[in-house]
């Protein structure tokens, strides 16, 4: 399933493209297309990702504003969580689901309260 393209109804985001054009075909040899650039996702994140090594700081800055407002802000700046913590914060978020106020983590031994966890990743389902 292809990914839909952001709206670029904000010409800033042609206006910082434009701006790369010059410094990506002096560091790199490359010629940026910019229309191909606005409506191509994944060439625009090729293209970006080549931006963000340049040793032009306004290069990198322009790259970095645009991989901000083309693919948002999870992507552009927030590390994705592993695996084993996504597994691990569902996993405790069931068993304090599934405990009554009386099985709060306090008053479980360390041993039981790892069992339940374990028990609860099961509960759960792995996804």
């Amino acid at each position: 399933m292809a990914s839909s393209p952001p709206d670029f109804s904000d010409s800033g985001l042609m206006n910082y493209a434009l701006r790369m054009v010059i410094p990506m075909r002096r560091e790199f040899g490359r010629s940026l297309d910019v229309q191909h650039f606005l409506h191509d996702l994944a060439y625009a994140k090729e293209v970006l990702d080549e931006a963000r090594t340049s040793q032009n700081p306004k290069l990198r800055e322009h790259a970095d504003y645009l991989n901000g407002r083309m693919f948002g802000p999870r992507t552009a700046s927030a590390p994705a969580p592993s695996v084993s913590q996504r597994i691990t914060d569902r996993a405790g978020a069931a068993v304090a689901a599934d405990k009554t106020p009386a099985e709060k983590p306090g008053t479980l031994s360390a041993e039981e309260e790892a069992k339940q966890l374990m028990l609860a990743k099961y509960r759960s389902g792995l996804r």
